[in-house]
């Protein structure tokens, strides 16, 4: 039988702690409860497991809780439906269960609130709905779900939709509207990707946004959970006030052993609490970087808790508001639930912060839980010890900033090129892995815009750009994607979230399915939502500080990472051109082709024609520029120039969304638009036909035409264009002006 202490938490109507650095205010309760004296453990967690896990559908067990030597707990054996589960070793009892999600701690809950053994994990405290979706549709920024049956949802339930082919559509947020008519149920949630249609099969999982009013046991709240940490009613002669630190404490702790005041299991300036900087602890050796809970015995809250700031961060049942940049997951907003709390690795405490620095992810790296009770289940242990930012490894967190006091030379008048080489070994803690691409980021030439390309193969953006995994291996989905910034080997906040959050809506995601390489192209202004603007981040952009870190299911804290060099122009040009480095990995998503089958990326766009979409570089001896979304200038340099379009977006029919090109030269200069599907009707990458200066003919999608300096395409055959382009001069053209 599993058993959870508890501690009393009283003081009711205790004020609010100081706004937070977006105003909000936390820790105010009004009513006694009860809360765990410790995080949830390993222990507490196999019993769970051998308990209703013998077959795990819904992935209560996670891999990582086996293989990751820093956090690893619990060992699986046995087959489906036969399933066992065991500690890896006796020390293991004791430490906080992690890789943990939101959904296996509110099943766990269930398991407890319903009385343990074999009692329903579906209900009880969150009763958890699970349907079939057969249809979504986005139209004006909402998504429009269609499920099987008459579902009893209500406006509010948080909703998470996977399985549905179509971008954008793989999204969790908060219920707008529900309607119930005949045989399926229609809700909607906001979302503010492309209007379009889903296709096949999907499923929809709601949990209620608040745990039943009759629950004994629940995920505490933002505000439970704040105050059971932070808040002392003797503080201020007597007015109550709140520490920054989880120990009774407003400095730092140590990261000491024992019974010595204000110590956590955090990272220090110096080293980790199991480990010394160096050799960098790795998942594959170790060492394990827990500690068992109540292991800095004279740490305690006012309340009695332990670990609160330390060892693993925790779930909170509120959910995230707009205004946390991690509360976006795929465009919509209340995407995910909140998180309180330093870790092993994270030096912030959480008065300081909303979460650990990383983006929520399915695999729920590094995170556990604690529970929350009412106050008349039983009696609890009152302990109220009186015991009294650092980086472990340099950090650029905005309690902790690092960045270089260099002062970097530029010229702010002209484009500027900078990039990269994604791989692990950039990564604080390298792991072995496949995966690899480049980067390059591009400054206009006032530097109020930034276009961004990356190119990678050994992951998969499947559920990112239509809902649909490239391969059967969960552990290489990408769950997000950064722009941080940070010198080289330390670690710094976001400046803005490609994906989880998307706070950039010019991403754009396509996929080669002859050599697996995805290819990412976006354009950064200082109108997108980023946490910090394009203006503020170009300091860091100049030193060579800004970095992207691209995090996985198996390796949240990031699998790849590469940082933004300067480049000379000449060689920017060429820089994406050969991927023969990159198709030597003995990646899943290579199976099939020899190390050398591409040798050269442009022999593959001869040997493919136009079902590449990836020949942007194919002539390599000339200088590449690359359209982002919206109206762009594009100017031709000394020597042969390709412009390269690979989606309506890029410039549009309309003046003021038209790109336009200045000194074009009709002689060598070449426009690709190989990526760029000619047919809407149809499916898959069509070519255009160059039919000169001719009028649109009916039923002919893909039509490319020049007159008047004007290039311009009907995709759809409705003989309007719906592509167009300005080359500045109206110079001569012809078909070997295209690549088509």
């Amino acid at each position: 039988m599993t058993t959870i202490e508890f501690v009393s938490i009283g003081d009711s109507g205790n004020a609010n702690d100081e706004p937070d650095s977006n105003g909000l205010e936390f820790g105010s309760v009004d009513y006694s409860y009860k809360i765990a004296k410790y995080e949830i453990t390993f222990g507490q967690y196999v019993e769970f497991l051998n308990a209703v896990a013998k077959t795990d559908p819904h992935g209560l067990f996670n891999p990582g809780m086996q293989y990751d030597k820093l956090l690893n707990g619990i060992t699986r054996t046995g087959e489906d439906g036969d399933y066992s589960y065991s500690l890896v070793d006796f020390d293991s009892t004791n430490k906080p269960v992690t890789y943990v999600n939101f959904l296996d701690a509110i099943r766990f809950t269930n398991w407890i609130n319903n009385g343990q053994g074999n009692a329903s994990t579906e209900s009880g405290a969150y009763l958890i709905t699970t349907a079939e979706l057969v249809g979504a549709k986005r139209k004006n920024n909402v998504i429009t779900y269609k499920a099987k049956g008459r579902l009893d949802l209500m406006v509010g339930d948080q909703a998470q939709m996977s399985g549905l082919i179509g971008r954008g559509f793989e999204a969790r947020s908060t219920i707008e509207s529900v309607v119930n008519r005949k045989r399926y149920t229609y809700i909607t949630i906001e979302n503010n990707g492309r209007n379009g249609k889903a296709t096949g099969d999907g499923t929809l999982t709601v949990i209620p946004a608040i745990h039943n009013s009759g629950a004994k046991y629940w995920i505490p709240t933002e505000n439970e959970w704040y105050k059971a940490a932070y808040y002392n009613p003797e503080l201020n002669s007597g007015k109550g006030g709140y520490y920054d630190w989880a120990t009774q404490s407003d400095s730092t702790p140590g990261n000491t052993l024992g019974d010595a005041p204000n110590q956590a299991n955090i990272r220090t300036s110096t080293r980790f609490t199991n480990s010394e900087f160096l050799p960098k602890p790795d998942p594959l050796i170790g060492p394990n970087m827990l500690t068992s809970v109540g292991s800095f015995s004279n740490n305690a809250s006012y309340y009695g808790t332990f670990d609160q700031d330390g060892n693993v961060t925790e779930w909170n049942e509120s959910i995230y508001d707009p205004s946390s940049a991690f509360g976006d997951y795929n465009g919509s907003i209340n995407g995910t639930r909140s998180k309180r709390g330093a870790s092993f690795y994270n030096p912030d405490p959480g008065t300081a912060s909303r979460d650990d620095g990383l983006m929520p992810n399915d695999a729920g790296y590094a995170a556990g839980f604690r529970l929350a009770s009412a106050s008349d289940l039983f009696p609890a242990n009152n302990l109220s010890s009186g015991t009294n930012k650092e980086s472990a490894i340099p950090s650029a967190s905005s309690s902790t900033k690092t960045s270089s006091s260099k002062k970097v030379s530029v010229d702010k008048n002209k484009p500027l090129v900078y990039s990269g080489v994604l791989s692990s070994a950039n990564e604080l803690w390298p792991t072995s892995t496949p995966a690899t691409g480049n980067i390059k980021l591009t400054l206009n030439k006032k530097h109020t815009k930034a276009t961004y390309k990356l190119k990678i193969i050994g992951l998969d953006f499947g559920k990112w750009f239509d809902g649909q995994p490239r391969t059967s291996d969960q552990g290489d989905d990408v769950a997000g994607m950064h722009f941080h910034h940070a010198p080289f080997y330390t670690v710094g906040d976001v400046n803005i979230g490609l994906i989880n959050p998307n706070q950039e809506n010019d991403l754009r995601l396509s996929y080669n399915n002859d050599t697996t390489m995805w290819t990412l192209k976006g354009k950064w202004t200082n109108s997108d939502r980023s946490v910090l603007s394009l203006k503020d981040s170009l300091q860091y952009i100049y030193q060579g500080e800004l970095y992207t870190n691209i995090h996985t299911e198996r390796v949240a804290l990031g699998e790849i990472r590469a940082q933004f060099s300067p480049l000379p122009q000449s060689a920017a040009a060429r820089l994406m051109a050969d991927i023969a480095p990159y198709t030597k990995s003995t990646s899943p998503h290579l199976s099939g082709h020899s190390a050398d089958t591409y040798p050269h990326l442009e022999d593959h766009c001869e040997e493919t024609s136009h079902q590449s979409e990836d020949c942007c570089h194919e002539i390599t001896d000339a200088n590449v520029q690359e359209s982002a979304s919206g109206a762009d200038w594009l100017t031709g340099l000394d020597g042969k120039d390709v412009f390269c379009f690979d989606s309506v977006s890029d410039s549009r029919f309309k003046r003021s969304d038209r790109d336009r090109i200045k000194n074009f030269d009709g002689g060598e200069d070449v426009i690709n638009l190989r990526g760029l599907d000619a047919d809407s009707t149809r499916e898959g990458l069509q070519a255009f036909t160059w039919i000169g200066d001719q009028s649109f003919t009916p039923s002919t999608p893909g039509q490319l035409r020049y007159r008047n300096g004007v290039i311009s395409a009907d995709l759809n055959a409705d003989l309007r264009a719906d592509f167009a382009l300005r080359l500045l001069g109206s110079p001569a053209l012809t078909s070997e002006n295209f690549l088509l």
